[in-house]
């Protein structure tokens, strides 16, 4: 189990590496763009929602992050 967990943790490190430099600065936008959101583990886009969207949050994490924040891995 330690080593299933380690591998996944190496694979969100990766991940992190290679979406960091594509991450949008929000405060950077003109107002009425939209809004970006990223994974809070891998800083993959999760989300992109227009201005002032507030009826469902975006989630926090990815399709690949999540199970590992579910089982307590991250």
């Amino acid at each position: 189990m330690i080593e299933k967990k380690e591998i996944a943790l190496v694979q969100v490190a990766e991940r992190k590496k290679r979406n960091a430099p594509k991450k949008i600065d929000n405060a950077s936008l003109p107002a009425g763009s939209p809004m970006y959101y990223y994974c809070w583990a891998c800083d993959a886009l999760v989300a992109t929602k227009p201005e002032n969207w507030y009826r469902d949050p975006p989630p926090k994490y990815c399709e690949d992050c999540a199970p590992l924040k579910e089982m307590g891995w991250l």
